[in-house]
């Protein structure tokens, strides 16, 4: 709330005044003004500050003179206004010289200009540019209050704020998403590069962001929504026209009203999370005695299980080893992990059906979904299988890319009828990432039907174990040399259901050493490699071998 010093140059008595150096500080601002008649300086100079002076004090000491200017640096005061025809006669060249180098605009009174022609009309346009601010303000303040009690959503305070500054304006979230935009131009979607946005979070409070639109680029300020030292997100205004002080009051309102909004819509949210939450646990935990009763909590979230369901669980692979690896040892950096993969796993599935019920559990992001055909023969089976295998590997995708060096397994259920049956499906699930892992590794995607064999024969204990060392025993022996060479070796055989070309392709070796390794095969374990059911039980025990491992 303040004139600047090319403004005041036309007021009063320092409009008979004569600018003789310092014209890079022209736009200094003016906020008070002072008579300076000591000779010492320090201590009695304030910011933006008028100073006005005859240096009677200081008329004999050149060094003294020098130092107003010097000290007017420090204190960033604004502009020094000196009767040098007073008591030092001449305008000494080196306080026109320092004055430059300092950007403090030096001004030389005539003689016939009192002090009270200069003070008092400098001191009245500050009041009255301060009275105008402060009208201003009240009357943004009256319209933000009243949107900030009527309005449900950002965009009345987009649309108001634009009106009021007569800029474009945008609202974006933390990660420069669009959540509302008003002005001329607000139908031109503008595009902020990744490496710039994560610029602006290590911004002050105001800074500039380029916009990439079809159309061409354009400059922004953007100016940060903080709560309690959280960023929510940004407003950015257009920079066509250059920002006055009063478009700054109107945005300081802008940037209260915003924030109480999207405080208020994020209560909102976790309310429904939590409501959602404990839809997904009395399911997951079988706490449900009727169909119907599980359909009205469903729909009094917004959500259908009246129809075929699937369960989806994105599990972090190995967390805790993960937090450990990175060092990520408070709270906060594991909590933004795991809203960053619910975030993830949401806007995928959503993207899907909107319908679906998505909830963080711990290191697990949970998917209750309508199935995604409505034909569930058997083409429509493998249609099906094709979009979820799809979603799945999406979400892989957007998480390698978005997390560093984090990976998830997925596991997804078969097709669920009666939401009573989710609870003994959420653990087949569970079961399926748990065998997956332990039989392929980390970063699967294990669809329930592919596993469910193995499930199984992990329950038969110790027959199972007879059946392997019956079949595999003595090939899975340490005194055999190479045995995980050659346990490799018949398990790609297998898969390619005895083609040795094909084996041999996928090995990367040549055909004769492909049949070396087949013929020592068959030598340890005394059987033919040529009959189909053969084949069959050796495939199977090779299989299995991944569910003993741990038992060993």
């Amino acid at each position: 709330m303040a004139i600047t010093v090319r403004q005041a140059l036309s007021i009063g008595g320092l409009s008979q005044a004569v600018l003789l150096a310092g014209h890079g500080g022209l736009d200094r601002t003016i906020q008070c003004v002072d008579v300076l008649e000591v000779p010492d300086s320090s201590g009695w100079l304030r910011p933006h500050e008028l100073v006005v002076t005859t240096c009677y004090a200081v008329k004999d000491n050149a060094e003294a003179q020098l130092n107003i200017i010097r000290v007017m640096a420090q204190a960033n005061s604004a502009v020094l206004a000196v009767k040098f025809g007073r008591f030092i006669g001449t305008v000494p060249p080196e306080m026109c010289q320092l004055a430059d180098e300092m950007n403090i605009p030096l001004l030389n009174i005539p003689n016939n200009v009192s002090f009270m022609d200069i003070t008092l009309p400098v001191m009245t346009a500050i009041i009255n540019v301060q009275s105008l601010q402060l009208q201003y303000s009240e009357e943004v303040r009256h319209k933000m209050t009243r949107i900030s009690l009527e309005a449900n959503s950002l965009t009345p305070v987009a649309e108001t704020l634009a009106e009021l500054i007569e800029h474009d304006v945008i609202i974006c979230n933390a990660e420069m998403q669009y959540l509302a935009r008003a002005g001329k131009e607000c139908t031109v979607f503008y595009q902020f590069f990744p490496d710039e946005v994560e610029n602006t979070r290590h911004a002050g409070l105001s800074n500039t962001i380029i916009g990439w639109a079809a159309s061409g680029k354009r400059t922004f300020a953007f100016f940060p929504i903080h709560v309690r030292q959280r960023r929510y997100g940004y407003i950015l205004v257009d920079l066509q026209e250059p920002l006055t002080d009063l478009h700054s009051i109107a945005i300081e309102h802008a940037i209260t009203v915003a924030a109480v909004q999207l405080v208020k819509e994020e209560a909102v949210v976790q309310a429904q999370k939590s409501y959602q939450r404990d839809l997904l646990e009395d399911l997951i935990s079988g706490a449900f005695k009727s169909k119907e009763l599980a359909f009205g909590r469903a729909e009094a979230l917004g959500l259908s299980l009246n129809k075929k369901q699937i369960i989806i669980i994105i599990d972090i692979d190995n967390f805790s080893g993960f937090i450990e690896r990175t060092q990520l040892n408070d709270e906060e950096s594991a909590a933004w992990l795991k809203n960053q993969l619910a975030s993830i796993v949401s806007n995928c599935v959503h993207r899907i059906d909107w319908r679906a019920l998505v909830v963080q559990r711990s290191d697990s992001v949970v998917v209750i979904m309508p199935a995604p055909l409505h034909d569930h023969g058997s083409n429509g089976q493998g249609a099906m299988r094709a979009i979820l295998q799809q979603l799945a590997q999406n979400i892989q995708k957007k998480v390698s890319e978005e997390c560093q060096d984090v990976t998830v397994s997925i596991g997804i259920s078969s097709l669920i009828d009666d939401p009573l049956a989710i609870a003994p499906q959420y653990q087949e699930v569970r079961s399926a990432i748990k065998l997956t892992r332990k039989m392929q590794g980390e970063g699967r995607i294990a669809f329930w039907e592919d596993v469910e064999i193995y499930s199984l024969l992990g329950q038969l204990g110790q027959p199972l174990e007879r059946f392997y060392d019956a079949k595999l025993g003595q090939l899975d022996c340490p005194a055999v040399k190479n045995r995980e060479e050659l346990i490799n070796t018949l398990k790609v055989f297998l898969e390619c259901q005895g083609n040795s070309v094909e084996t041999a392709e996928k090995l990367f070796i040549h055909r004769n050493t492909l049949r070396y390794r087949l013929q020592r095969i068959e030598q340890i374990l005394g059987l033919d490699l040529s009959p189909p059911e053969e084949r069959f039980t050796l495939w199977l025990a090779v299989n299995v071998r991944a569910l003993l491992k741990g038992k060993r």
